[in-house]
């Protein structure tokens, strides 16, 4: 596939400047340019999330550089944007994985506790007073039980290890699927939740031992096996799969 313009506007800016590529078919792909100051160069990566591409440049005065990157990586670009899940909006009547299996999203009006039904595909019950208010309620229903199982699961792997987290939080992860803060503080996606437990079990792992080593060294790697010796099959499936746990609940 040829592409053959790339709109960009050079002038300064307080925050990111979004462009956009256009292939010959007329099919506009959008990129997002923003600076870092951490960054030692410029690079590009795709968020499955918002579905775009995102350039860092480590200056303002890398920002056209960062977009000539961009379009020289034009194809790839589109190839990995073609490649992410369809969508699934966390809307009723959409179907979502809940710790692997695929549950019906069902509104009902009313007030109280996310429930779910059993049946040939269970479905989870959202009561809400207004159908608008659905999505929140969904979402902090499934961080919650993401939170639960987490604090379960990184509690037995901080035994194992000798360590203590100073607190663990889930939340909206777009680049990453957990983190260790130097101060012992863990954070998690919550659409961890929606894998099979044995995925969230390997992350809850992995960030445990990153309280005993913060880099992935051989010692780091041994501390995982340590907690969760088959600790391989959770991240084989996250990186053949995670793009279906970005699909779901796409930020808008």
């Amino acid at each position: 596939m040829r592409f053959f313009r790339m709109r960009f506007d050079s002038r300064p800016k307080a925050g990111p400047t979004q462009t956009e590529i256009e292939t010959i078919d007329g099919r506009r792909v959008p990129v997002k340019l923003i600076v870092n100051p951490r960054a030692r160069h410029v690079s590009v990566r795709i968020d499955p999330t918002r579905r775009e591409a995102i350039a860092t440049a480590p200056s303002q005065r890398h920002l056209k550089h960062a977009a000539q990157f961009v379009a020289e990586r034009a194809g790839w670009i589109a190839q990995e944007l073609s490649r992410l899940p369809q969508g699934v909006l966390l809307t009723p009547g959409s179907i979502v994985p809940l710790r692997g299996v695929p549950h019906l999203l069902v509104y009902e009006h009313g007030r109280g506790a996310a429930r779910i039904e059993g049946g040939d595909i269970p479905r989870l019950i959202v009561p809400a007073p207004d159908v608008a208010l659905f999505e929140s309620r969904l979402l902090r229903f499934l961080k919650d039980q993401a939170r639960e199982d987490l604090i379960d699961r990184v509690a037995v792997h901080a035994v194992a290890l000798g360590v203590r987290p100073v607190r663990i939080q889930v939340k909206e992860l777009r680049s990453r699927w957990g983190s260790c803060s130097v101060d012992g503080m863990l954070s998690f996606s919550w659409r961890l939740i929606l894998a099979p437990s044995f995925v969230l079990d390997y992350l809850a792992a992995h960030e445990v031992a990153h309280l005993r080593e913060m880099n992935h060294s051989r010692r780091f790697w041994a501390h995982v096996k340590r907690c969760l010796p088959d600790f391989e099959v959770g991240r084989q499936w996250l990186h053949e799969r995670g793009s279906e746990l970005h699909a779901v609940g796409l930020v808008r």
